[in-house]
């Protein structure tokens, strides 16, 4: 008997969905108050006056009051240790399908409502603007390839192009996948923006993981991808 292997999309579209999708995400900073804002929201060339002739004829019992709080400053100044210890630490967020739950830090948000595209199962974000770009993370889910290996470089070399630069990475495990992978830059809005790749295979499907960030804070973002990919772990 003879089977008829399913047809595929083409290896050079396999992944870049995720790659195109962070094109959005790049255009979702978040406004600038206004010059009107700025000017409505700064005191006057009055109020700073009166301010200043108040404390002109404050009193000397006002500071004495004002030298009688101790306590009143103590407790002020421990505020801060409170908030420091009520600070949430990373955070879950489950794929679209439930396939799997990963963690992202604390200051991200969830930006799946943000991004558009076949087969995007998560997306995340920085809440932290870097030259007007936001480091994010997109998963997507594509259609199972026979030879992982091979399709991560040859993928890699189409994507970048005849002028285009990347770079193979060494697998890494992912709740108990191999996961090869690798990095390119590619200017989004005209920012270069560093772009790591890892294709997960389980159970028959494909998940591409891309995260972005822009070029000169790749080296500092890359802690937070081998977080999220150590946290992965599978609902099945």
């Amino acid at each position: 008997m003879t089977l008829t292997p399913r047809r595929r999309r083409p290896v050079a579209t396999t992944g870049a969905t995720a790659l195109l999708a962070l094109t959005v995400l790049a255009g979702c900073a978040q406004e600038e108050p206004t010059n009107d804002e700025v000017s409505s929201s700064a005191p006057s060339v009055d109020d700073a006056v009166a301010t200043s002739e108040d404390a002109a004829t404050g009193t000397a019992d006002d500071a004495a009051a004002t030298s009688q709080a101790p306590e009143e400053a103590a407790v002020t100044s421990a505020a801060p240790d409170d908030e420091a210890a009520s600070t949430a630490g990373p955070r879950s967020v489950t794929a679209a399908d439930d396939s799997f739950e990963i963690e992202i830090p604390d200051r991200w948000e969830d930006a799946l409502d943000l991004v558009e595209g076949e087969g995007i199962l998560v997306a995340a974000k920085d809440t932290e603007r870097v030259d007007d770009f936001f480091t994010n993370v997109v998963v997507t889910e594509e259609e199972y390839v026979s030879n992982l290996t091979s399709a991560v470089e040859e993928t890699a070399a189409e994507l970048a192009g005849e002028d285009g630069e990347y770079e193979l990475l060494e697998p890494v495990e992912v709740d108990g996948n191999r996961a090869p992978g690798y990095t390119l830059v590619r200017e989004v809005e005209g920012v270069a923006v560093h772009q790591t790749q890892r294709w997960i295979s389980h159970d028959g499907t494909l998940y591409v993981v891309t995260f972005s960030a822009v070029e000169s804070q790749a080296e500092d973002a890359a802690p937070v991808l081998e977080e999220i990919l150590a946290s992965w772990t599978w609902n099945d």
